[in-house]
């Protein structure tokens, strides 16, 4: 008898770890301008909200447990099963940008995450973890998964090459801020005088000198250079994608811009000359560009005042997603050389009459385990749907054009 109880015993054991081992545990990082997307295909493979556990956190913080607070949030964990992986997945992430993220990938390179016990005990965003990124992630590690809006050869970290698959199309979009007045349009000559000199007077862009406000100043705002959205927009206008920008980094109170520093050196990634510094996440320019600024102060790198009781407008290049959100809060989005792409008019780069684009990249190493392979096939299928897909990308399997490299040339 006692044989027997040993031998169930044994079994159950045995059954117990297989099922153990059987959960899954992924790690993903890279762009934040397909954050939103890329959430939405998880959890579609995973059959909807009503079947995963959601913890959420954004740089700036987050107060509010909504499926839109989650897809936009910097970083997040998702629990739940996947199509064709066994047991329970859990997929971590946290977005730092295209070129931070195939750099962190490549090298191996630690970074935060939510832990799995942050995971509430119900399914459902209403019933998610909300706090901030320096409260809930607090677990280090490494992560096998960068997404990417920009080829591996335009970032800082060309090699080790990771292996690259096409997932999906991300538009951006030219936007200026609340209470812009007369700019309607960017060209790749305005874009490339306004990030070389940080400033330019707002006639150059109305092209009318004649108008009281003829010569109030422009101002850029942008992403770091570890961001595939910096680098598409530096390719795309032919700016060139490793030369230094002026950039500038804002304040608020409330719903206004009151200052206005150009990016000190040694305030974050890529701060290594006065100007080039520049915000982490698409979220925090999107914000910014829903606020007025009709008396701003200038202030140098050092943070003295230069200027005061100035009317001026900010310029930034967001994710179509950011820039939908930044447009609904009082943005004004502006056509690039002279086509308005707005989300809804897929056509226009399907067909390549809207160059504002680049792929959706999904950088892995060599070596993917069955269970990882399968993820990412999951993903490929999820993201060449457009009801996952939402307004944060277009359906790469319908382009009738293509381009070899970021800023080359559309075409069939």
């Amino acid at each position: 008898m006692k044989s027997v109880i040993h031998l169930f015993t044994a079994v159950l054991a045995l059954v117990v770890v297989q099922q153990a081992s059987a959960d899954v545990t992924l790690r993903l990082t890279g762009s934040t301008a397909f954050r939103s997307g890329t959430h939405k295909a998880i959890v579609a493979m995973m059959g909807g909200e009503a079947n995963c556990k959601f913890a959420t956190a954004a740089i700036v913080g987050n107060t509010t447990n909504t499926q839109a607070s989650f897809e936009a949030a910097d970083y997040t964990v998702i629990q739940g099963a996947a199509t064709g992986i066994p047991g329970v997945t859990t997929v971590h992430c946290t977005w730092t940008g295209s070129a931070t993220g195939i750099h962190d990938v490549a090298l191996g390179t630690a970074l935060n995450f939510i832990p799995a016990s942050s995971l509430p005990a119900s399914n459902g965003y209403a019933n998610a973890v909300v706090g901030n990124g320096a409260t809930l992630a607090t677990e280090s590690t490494t992560a096998r998964f960068a997404f990417s809006d920009v080829f591996q050869a335009s970032t800082p970290t060309p090699t080790p090459a990771l292996v690259n698959t096409n997932l999906a199309i991300i538009p951006f979009s030219f936007v200026a801020n609340e209470g812009t007045t007369g700019i309607t349009n960017m060209t790749q000559q305005l874009a490339r005088a306004l990030w070389l000199n940080g400033s330019q007077p707002k006639k150059l862009f109305t092209g009318n000198p004649t108008t009281p406000d003829a010569d109030d100043l422009v101002l850029a705002v942008g992403r770091d250079n570890g961001s595939g959205t910096r680098i598409t927009q530096l390719a795309e206008t032919k700016y060139g994608v490793f030369n230094t920008v002026q950039q500038w980094k804002l304040t608020n109170s409330g719903s206004v811009i009151t200052t206005a520093q150009i990016w000190p050196i040694g305030d974050g990634v890529g701060s290594f000359a006065i100007g080039n510094g520049g915000y982490t996440s698409g979220s925090t320019i999107r914000n910014f560009m829903g606020f007025t600024s009709p008396s701003v102060e200038l202030l140098d790198d050092t943070g003295a005042s230069v200027a005061t009781g100035l009317p001026v407008s900010f310029i930034a290049w967001l994710g179509i997603a950011d820039s939908i959100t930044a447009v609904s809060n009082g943005a004004v989005r502006l056509s690039y050389e002279g086509v308005t792409y707005d989300g809804t008019n897929t056509n226009l780069i399907y067909e390549g009459l809207y160059t504002g684009w680049g792929y959706l990249h999904l950088y892995t190493p060599s070596g993917l385990s069955t269970d990882e392979n399968q993820f990412k096939t999951n993903l490929a299928n999820q993201l060449d749907n457009a009801s996952v897909l939402g307004s944060s990308g277009l359906r790469v399997s319908q382009m009738h054009v293509g381009r070899g490299n970021d800023g080359a040339t559309v075409g069939p």
